[in-house]
């Protein structure tokens, strides 16, 4: 008979091997969308890392799943991953937890992938085997020239029980799953918080491959130190890195190149209605629309620059025995729908700027009307659609004022958070940007900001 001493720590061990951290970044009021994963981090000192990752978005993470899981030439238990913040996905930002939106999810950054991007499309349909549902509403066949999301192609989104883009960062926080459950009992894999400030290249090196690699001690702004480390991916933004004091100094060469990056600011715009009145009544379900503010200095209007099909929807189609909603599995044209339209995503306005003005925390959600950006965004809206609310009999005074508006600022000179950077050199450059240190070490970078024009 097995003892209870015994029952308990078995007991014990499956409840920690059945626990999975959750990465979905969720809002708290506070302002921060923070992941599970982080509140629930322990004070584990990191000192199993063998190869790191600094950074929690596609690249650093894609880096780590492919070593660790998809081919498993390393041990995951050996792999660590460092995130300044306390949520996953860089630019990519998928918000649960919204007030008003329930279950819905809102992308503040990157959204979609193009089909005929190999990498991401491969690990959504593939690897991950995620559902999907086209980013369009009408989902045009890829011959249709000139008709798709991008040129001839369609853009697809990770789609939800409702046919709503269920977050991009999906695929990260799976991939990031993965990479726990491999990494065994006990530890972590991923840190949260650790904002990386020195990269030392010791004098003592190892011999991989055949070849002598210098290991590296990293310092974090926390104190903590790794020390040892064989192989070090930065898929960090410009921004970050730049911050990043790497010794010895790196070439002179290098660090141009490592510099040619021109970060532009970015606002992107939601406001959400019980009511999806640009569907329910009026049948709009893709296409952009365009305002420019109207006397914006006092409040009074918004600058529009949004999609009707980006923004998610929730369709009742009936109640079940019990009287609770039934819902639809797709956007519903003149549905009994509820949702959030997408009104501004451009560069940076000044309008919505001076809403938010923490690079830290750059979402802004607005809740109340206390200072005046739903009424605004409301106005700018009834403006622009006025004409055809009338020509379908809609008193423009019976639309509510949105319950919530969700802003977001990617600020150019964030210390972490990602503006959207543009590489101004060709692949060669790019080529030296990615392995800086000239082969004496394995260090390496990795991030959008270092895609060549070329290839964009």
């Amino acid at each position: 008979m097995m003892s209870n001493a015994l029952f308990l720590i078995l007991l014990s061990l499956l409840e920690i091997q059945g626990t999975r951290p959750d990465f979905r970044g969720t809002w708290h009021e506070d302002g921060r969308i923070i992941c599970d994963a982080a509140q629930e981090q322990k004070e584990l000192e990191p000192h199993h890392c063998r190869i790191v990752v600094v950074g929690a978005a596609w690249s650093g993470v894609y880096f780590a799943w492919r070593l660790a899981v998809d081919s498993g030439v390393v041990n995951a238990s050996e792999v660590c991953i460092f995130e300044a913040s306390g949520r996953v996905g860089g630019r990519v930002d998928s918000v649960r937890g919204l007030p008003s939106l329930g279950d819905l999810v809102i992308d503040l950054g990157g959204y979609r992938f193009i089909e005929t991007d190999l990498l991401p499309a491969q690990i959504v349909w593939k690897a991950l085997d995620l559902p999907t549902s086209c980013y369009d509403y009408h989902c045009r066949p890829p011959a249709s020239e000139g008709n798709g999301c991008e040129g001839a192609a369609n853009c697809f989104v990770i789609r939800d029980s409702y046919g709503n883009n269920a977050g991009y960062a999906t695929a990260i926080e799976s991939m990031l799953g993965q990479i726990e459950d491999k990494g065994g009992i006990g530890q972590r894999q991923t840190y949260f918080g650790y904002t990386l400030t020195n990269v030392t290249i010791t004098n003592t090196s190892k011999t991989t491959n055949s070849s002598n690699k210098s290991l590296m001690d990293l310092v974090f702004s926390s104190g903590t130190v790794v020390r040892g480390v064989e192989t070090l991916l930065l898929a960090l933004p410009h921004n970050a890195l730049s911050k990043v004091q790497i010794q010895p100094a790196l070439s002179s060469p290098v660090t141009e190149v490592l510099e040619a990056v021109r970060t532009s600011a970015f606002n992107k715009v939601y406001a959400y209605y019980a009511d999806a009145w640009w569907c329910s009544k009026l049948g709009l379900m893709e296409g952009n629309f365009f305002s420019a503010s109207t006397n914006s200095t006092n409040g009074s209007s918004a600058p529009l620059a949004g999609r009707y099909h980006d923004g998610p929807l929730k369709c009742q189609i009936g109640v079940d025995d019990d009287g609770q909603p039934i819902y639809s599995g797709s956007k519903i044209k003149y549905g009994n729908c509820s949702g959030a339209l997408e009104v501004f995503y451009s560069l940076a306005d000044e309008f919505y700027v001076s809403y938010n003005t923490d690079p830290l925390a750059p979402v802004t959600v607005v809740t109340d009307d206390d200072n005046g950006l739903k009424r605004a965004v409301h106005k700018a809206l009834l403006i622009y659609h006025a004409d055809q609310l009338h020509a379908v009999g809609v008193d423009l005074d019976s639309i509510a004022l949105p319950e919530t508006i969700i802003l977001s600022n990617w600020f150019a000179d964030a210390p972490y958070t990602p503006g959207i950077g543009k590489f101004q050199l060709g692949d060669r450059a790019r080529a030296r940007a990615r392995a800086p240190t000239n082969g004496t070490a394995n260090l390496f970078i990795a991030n959008q900001d270092y895609v060549s024009l070329s290839a964009k």
